[in-house]
């Protein structure tokens, strides 16, 4: 029987509290920035820096969380980045100025950015790999619901209270998630090897990551210099790639990547991330900008996505166990590229909401089966040190993905706009009703590649065959 125990349940739950906490903080802000910038009478591009700060801060954190947990034990440093995002997360809400908010922001963000990594590691470590499935029945659902429910929690929140309660609702959580672990989580094996930490890779690497995301990310700078600054970032982790290669204890193993099972699973992982985390901009805009509909709509109509992820990601994690990644992960993606397409046929002005939350079910249930068992099976044979590699590796991977798909699907839907409207963009649609055809075509032309990359996504999973399972799988480390 491979059904969690009670003691697995229990670590699950406080690893999922602390992940949901992690991720609702990367979108709950979204609703308040107009709010933030008549409260600090700031500029929209300044005020931007209260998401930034976060994001990157995530970014930065995210390549150290593997060494920190060799070093000094992963629920240690896990019990560590708990109380240092409750502390940061009281720090912001009582931010008397924008420069304390935005700092308090960067330390919630490093925090976070070492949390969803860690949990992984501990997750996984606490079963056996064949029923690592099992676990993120349960830790994988903060990642694909956090953030959908963040906007619609940032939004409650906002209308009800105040914007100190985006940051104050994440600290009792946050402590909650603390007693769990020091009564739950089983206290860390001491390292037999005591390696050092590898600086001169942390200085190439995590300011290469930084760059890449804030290259991506940043609107307000010029094309020329964010290109200037992606580049810069692409050169420091192409060095790091290559010394870590041959470095005896590199800051991450990038060396798992040349593992058949890892490496392949890290490219679906990315292939459908950034497509299916970029898109997410597209419909709010169809929403409240086209249709003129409330915000309000606009959330609600994230929810049926939220429901199909729910219910694929526990049906997900049996079959996978029974039919293995090749038969799950493809259906997961012929159900996001059929959903994409069938969006792209019947999208119109006045499309019913009821077709598009039907197909926003099969999206959810299609990422449900795509994301969570892409993630399991990469790090099914991992073990020790490649387990704290891996578990960071992934997201780290994902969230750059998901930069740069928002910053190609957003590069593109603009520019067709734009085109579409003599460069008026999407305000034209108040001053003329008429141009309301041309902008959902641009709509459409931009979900068209992004079903071409899911496309590609599925090609990766079904040319991959399934391996012959080891009774004692061979770390890439051992073997290097």
């Amino acid at each position: 029987m491979n059904r969690l125990t009670g003691r697995e349940l229990r670590i699950a739950a406080v690893i999922a509290l602390g992940g949901l906490m992690a991720v609702l903080d990367t979108t709950i802000v979204a609703v308040a920035l107009p709010r933030f910038m008549t409260t600090f009478s700031a500029s929209l591009t300044t005020i931007q820096w209260i998401a930034t700060g976060y994001a990157l801060g995530m970014v930065a954190a995210m390549p150290l969380a593997a060494t920190f947990a060799q070093r000094w034990g992963a629920r240690r440093v896990y019990l560590a980045a708990l109380l240092v995002f409750a502390v940061a997360s009281v720090a912001a809400g009582a931010a008397g100025d924008l420069g304390w908010l935005i700092a308090a922001r960067v330390a919630q963000g490093l925090a976070g950015g070492l949390i969803n990594p860690l949990g992984m590691t501990i997750g996984f470590g606490a079963v056996a790999p064949e029923r690592r499935s099992r676990m993120t029945t349960i830790t994988g659902l903060p990642l694909l619901i956090g953030p959908i429910l963040g906007p619609m929690l940032g939004g409650i929140l906002l209308d009800g209270l105040s914007w100190r309660a985006l940051f104050f609702i994440t600290v009792p959580p946050a402590l909650l998630a603390v007693a769990g672990v020091l009564r739950w989580v089983p206290a860390d094996i001491p390292s037999a090897e005591r390696t050092p930490i590898d600086v001169a890779g942390g200085l190439l690497l995590v300011p290469g990551v930084v760059a890449v995301a804030y290259g991506f990310s940043e609107e307000t700078a010029g094309l020329e210099v964010r290109a200037a600054i992606v580049a810069v970032g692409l050169a420091l982790m192409a060095v790091f790639t290559r010394r870590s290669w041959r470095h005896r204890a590199p800051l991450l193993n990038v060396r798992l990547l040349r593992d058949r099972t890892f490496g392949r699973n890290a490219a679906i992982l990315v292939l459908y991330a950034g497509p299916y985390f970029g898109s997410m901009l597209l419909m709010p805009a169809y929403i409240q900008v086209i249709r003129g509909d409330s915000a309000l709509i606009s959330a609600a109509m994230m929810v049926p996505g939220t429901i199909g992820m729910g219910i694929a990601i526990q049906f997900a994690a049996r079959l996978l166990e029974r039919f293995g990644p090749r038969i799950v992960v493809g259906t997961g993606l012929s159900l996001a590229v059929a959903s994409t397409a069938l969006t792209v046929l019947v999208l119109a002005p006045d499309t019913s909401y009821t077709v598009l939350a039907i197909l926003g079910v099969v999206q959810g249930a299609g990422t449900g089966a795509i994301m969570m068992p892409t993630i399991v099976s990469a790090g099914r044979d991992l073990r020790g040190p490649d387990l704290a590699s891996g578990s960071a590796i992934l997201p780290l991977a994902s969230t750059i993905a998901s930069a740069v798909g928002t910053a190609a699907v957003s590069a593109v839907f603009t520019g067709l706009i734009a085109g579409a409207t003599g460069g008026q963009g999407l305000a034209a649609v108040h001053g003329s009703p008429a141009l309301t055809g041309e902008i959902v075509d641009a709509y459409r032309l931009t979900l068209v590649g992004v079903l071409a990359v899911m496309v590609l996504a599925l090609v990766v999973r079904l040319q991959t065959r399934p391996t012959i399972p080891t009774a004692e799988p061979t770390t890439v480390r051992s073997a290097a």
